[in-house]
Parts: structure tokens; C-alpha cells; sequence
């Protein structure tokens, strides 16, 4: 049924108007219908876009993966072979341990008596290359000897220790303003990368 107000109006303009109704109604029913497949076409094209760049930098990265390897290998070797022994040999080692030791005691008022390898053991992927060490030092020079060796880079470890008074009678007092003395014997442990293994010796040839 047309409105009144249609009816008033010119035939040029009635059909003016039936038209732009039409096409009123084609577009909203063409909304209605493609709106959801725009909105999910830019929701796809997002995605798509997020990923080829999220791509692009996982290519950059892995493009890299040699360089950042051997960087990580040479940062583990600088940092890490500080914590062990620089020989790898166990006769190179232990003379090594001994020095360590050595200097430490000295360097800190203690007096060596004795001072031999220990038989070398294996620990996991490493080899602990220990000393036994007989000494004499005052109680406060001991406590710098351990504080030396304990905080020494290559690390090494204190695995025993025995302490005895060198004058234990009963009734002994020192001199004024001398400290006693302590015999004191203590095992010492570094750890060394193992050896590396010598390539086997080419078979000779018949001649």
C-alpha cells in the first residue's frame, strides 16, 4: 500500500524513490549477508600478516643458530675452564695442585713438612687430582690457609682435615704474644678436564 504522501509526489519522483529504496535494501541485505565474511577475510588477513612476520624473524634467528652456537661454545669454554685445572695430564695436574697448595700455606705464614699426590679418581666426565699436605701454622694463619684455598680459582676443595697441638701437655702456655703452633694435615681436590684421546697409531704397512 503506498503512503499518501507518495502518492502527492511527481511520477519522476516516485520512482526516484522506489529506487533508492531498492537500493537501500540491496545494501543492507548485501551487509547483513558479506559483513561477517569482510570482518573474518580482515581477521584472516591479521593473522596471516602476524604469522609471516612472526616467520620472518624465526628465519633471521635460525639463520644465526651457527654464529650463536660457536659464541655459546667459546663462552663456555673462556668462562667455565677457570673453575678447572689448566693440565689435563694427571702427573701435569697434580704438580699444578701442589703449587696451588703450596703457595696458599706459605703465602699465609703455615710451614711444610710433607706434601704428595694422592691417587688420582675419576668423577663423572672430570678427574679429581688431590694432595696430601702436613703443615705447621697458628690457629689465625690456618684460618687464612683454608680461606685461600677454598676461594681459589681453579676451585679446590678441603676434603680432610686433621689438627693435633704440637704441644699438648697439660699445663703448656705459650710465650707472651705467641701464637701455638698446630700440626695440622688436610687433603686437597681440583678437578681436571680428562685427557683427550690420542688418535690410534696407523698400522704399518708390509713391505
Amino acid at each position: 500500500m503506498t503512503p499518501a504522501i507518495v502518492k502527492k509526489l511527481p511520477p519522476g519522483r516516485q520512482r526516484a524513490l522506489a529506487l533508492g529504496l531498492f537500493v537501500a535494501a540491496v545494501v543492507v541485505v548485501l551487509a547483513v549477508v558479506l559483513g561477517p565474511v569482510v570482518l573474518l577475510h580482515r581477521h584472516y588477513d591479521r593473522a596471516i600478516a602476524d604469522t609471516s612476520d612472526r616467520l620472518r624473524v624465526y628465519e633471521r634467528v635460525a639463520a644465526q643458530a651457527p654464529q650463536l652456537r660457536a659464541a655459546l661454545t667459546a663462552m663456555d669454554l673462556r668462562d667455565g675452564r677457570r673453575f678447572y685445572l689448566a693440565n689435563t695430564a694427571a702427573n701435569l695436574a697434580g704438580a699444578e695442585v701442589q703449587e696451588l697448595v703450596k703457595s696458599a700455606i706459605e703465602d699465609n705464614g703455615g710451614r711444610i713438612t710433607t706434601s704428595q699426590n694422592t691417587v688420582p679418581r675419576d668423577d663423572g666426565r672430570f678427574r679429581e687430582i688431590g694432595v696430601n699436605v702436613q703443615f705447621f701454622a697458628t690457629t689465625p694463619n690456618l684460618q687464612k690457609i683454608l680461606m685461600a684455598i677454598e676461594t681459589h680459582l681453579p676451585y679446590l676443595i678441603v676434603d680432610n682435615l686433621t689438627v693435633r697441638p704440637l704441644n699438648a701437655f697439660r699445663g703448656f702456655k705459650p710465650a707472651p704474644g705467641q701464637e701455638p703452633e698446630l700440626n695440622v694435615q688436610l687433603d686437597v681436590g681440583g678437578w681436571a678436564y680428562p685427557e683427550p684421546v690420542k688418535p690410534a697409531a696407523a698400522p704399518a704397512k708390509a713391505s
